[in-house]
């Protein structure tokens, strides 16, 4: 090695040794005579001390050496001076005072300093070599690398096994855009990148495997938003011979010991209940927080009031199938009418046609004005209510008359300062939708095609399948769906009645699926499994605003890699090779 120790790793017991460290310098200063560098490494930072009497030649070097220079440093290591000592750090008690001073590499100015907090994104991931090097991304690294081994350890100890599928796939779309990868040895023919393993994973508990697991990298051509990029990185597990309980007690266990290990300061034990994580069905979810991934770090929870909208004198709430209301006290935070406006901005933002509102005890409002005073008076009963405060409604089929609701409840949460970060509750949220009915017209399932439906459901699947629930789970934390499962399908007349529902033609599902259908006419196990986002989880781990803080190498929000130049055009001489002709839209001449 060029050097005998790190820049984090001398301490007052190396006083008097002769050592060689190697780095970056994070600072120079010229105190006219002596020069003081600090030299960094990913371990931390050690002071260099340069006297041009005691080392002419050290020193002679050190005038030309500016920030990001590259260094190779010989000396004794010293105690600081009295005064000088900086106890917070690991090496706050020494300096290094030079016999011999190297400049291993230069550096250009950088376009902003390490120190530095940097807003322009795009800067930052043009030189996100450089950015990585504060220390703010370093420690993001260090707590993904530490969540991984935590989470590889975990799994090999309950007995999965770790098991590599394959990148190229073969493309059967289920529900988000596929990249393609065009095929050189088959001319006209593609494969995709998997946007997850999901028919893989199913298939090795076919293949007898048992218990699976996997740190996987996955692909979606989809918009991009803070917790979505177009490759990202899930670790799941896939279980044979299990019930849902099963999955979900051994990915509760696994997040305990994550949150025990890396976030113990946060307070989530308040959060459980009989010791374990909260359990809300969709339908609960949905009914009291307007949101299948619900925050429940605080209260204003949403009340039905359908029944007594009915005849309440304000005919959109009678016109309207369901009616639901949230309800902001008085005495949490008095809300003007600009910021009632916000609100119904942000509701308009998730379907709603607008945001109708009642302060109690006022008659303002359209609420206020046409609703009768026995419809009043009920609500204040309901909500518990005292005069001032304000009842905020949502009303529509039940996810136009909740789900606005819920976007507004998060809003208000942020805007009373309601959201504690020091404050995780974990939760979870089971009995999914079987189906749900795209713009189009068509059915699709709302989780993937291979989710079992509930057992109390499955003859409804012929009378009235909208209705069914799924074997569906999904992880929340603070409002964010770290993950999520399913038990699988494992009868192959099921799935076949499954891609029925869809109105999959027999050509269609063999030409999609038949390889599927295949290996389950061999004996299949009753199997079901979960996937983890670990981008969320590192991001909510190190209480960073979105995924591209914690991934060392992102694509920025138009999905570019501003480093490297990608998409980038293609030689033509490539192209042919591949069988790829380009035709540009108009637009993009």
């Amino acid at each position: 090695m060029l050097r005998t120790h790190t820049c984090g790793e001398l301490t007052a017991k190396q006083i008097g040794q002769k050592v060689t460290l190697c780095g970056w310098v994070h600072d120079r200063r010229d105190l006219g005579g002596l020069i003081f560098l600090t030299l960094r490494d990913r371990y931390g930072r050690t002071q260099i001390i340069l006297d041009p009497e005691q080392c002419p030649h050290a020193h002679t070097i050190a005038e030309k050496v500016r920030a990001e220079f590259v260094l190779k440093v010989t000396g004794e290591v010293k105690k600081r001076a009295p005064g000088q000592e900086k106890p917070e750090q690991t090496t706050g008690e020494i300096e290094i005072a030079p016999e011999k001073l190297e400049i291993l590499n230069q550096a250009k100015t950088p376009p902003f300093e390490t120190d530095a907090e940097v807003r322009n994104e795009d800067l930052r991931l043009e030189y996100r070599y450089l950015d990585l090097r504060r220390e703010r991304m370093q420690e993001n690294l260090k707590l993904r690398h530490d969540l991984v081994l935590t989470i590889r350890n975990f799994f090999n100890q309950e007995n999965f096994w770790d098991v590599e599928t394959p990148i190229m796939v073969k493309g059967t779309p289920e529900g988000s855009r596929e990249y393609l990868v065009p095929s050189r040895i088959h001319p006209g023919k593609f494969y995709v990148l998997p946007q997850s393993p999901q028919q893989l994973k199913q298939l090795l508990m076919l293949s007898g495997v048992d218990k699976y697991f996997q740190v996987a990298r996955c692909f979606r051509d989809e918009d991009l938003r803070g917790d979505r990029q177009p490759e990202f990185t899930q670790f799941e597990i896939e279980m044979s011979f299990c019930e849902q309980d099963d999955v979900i007690d051994v990915i509760e266990k696994c997040f305990r010991e994550l949150t025990e290990k890396h976030a113990a300061e946060k307070n989530w034990q308040k959060f459980l209940e009989n010791n374990r994580f909260v359990k809300l069905t969709w339908q609960e979810a949905m009914e009291r927080f307007g949101s299948d991934k619900p925050d429940l770090r605080f209260g204003l929870e949403l009340k039905d009031l359908t029944k007594i909208s009915r005849n309440c004198g304000f005919g959109v709430f009678e016109k309207s199938e369901r009616v639901f209301g949230l309800c902001v006290p008085r005495a949490k935070g008095e809300f003007s009418r600009k910021q009632i406006e916000e609100l119904e901005a942000v509701a308009k933002q998730n379907g709603a046609g607008g945001l109708a509102w009642y302060r109690i005890g006022e008659e303002s409002g359209a609420v206020g004005k046409n609703a009768s005073e026995e419809f009043r008076t009920e609500l204040k009963k309901i909500f518990e209510a005292q005069d001032g405060d304000l009842i905020l409604f949502g009303a529509g089929d039940f996810l136009h008359a909740t789900e606005p609701l819920g976007a507004v409840r998060l809003k208000i949460g942020d805007a009373l300062n309601l959201r504690n970060p020091d404050d995780w509750a974990y939760l979870w949220v089971t009995e999914f939708p079987m189906f749900e009915v795209k713009d189009d017209g068509t059915v699709q399932a709302q989780h993937h095609p291979f989710t079992a439906p509930h057992p109390d459901d499955r003859e409804k699947l012929d009378s009235d399948p909208m209705s069914c629930r799924a074997l569906a789970y999904d992880i929340v934390l603070n409002g964010v769906e770290l993950g999520g499962g399913s038990i699988r399908i494992h009868d192959p007349k099921l799935q076949r009645k499954i891609f029925d529902i869809f109105g999959m033609s027999e050509e269609e599902t063999q030409a999609k699926f038949g390889h599927l259908l295949k290996a389950f006419e061999y004996g299949c196990p009753p199997h079901g499994g979960c996937a983890m986002g670990l981008d969320r989880v590192v991001m909510l781990f190190a209480d960073e605003p979105n995924i591209r803080e914690v991934i060392a190498f992102p694509k920025n929000q138009v999905a570019a890699d501003l480093m490297l130049g990608a998409p980038s055009e293609m030689p033509e001489k490539e192209l042919s090779e591949q069988n790829i002709s380009v035709k540009l839209s108009e637009k993009d001449e």
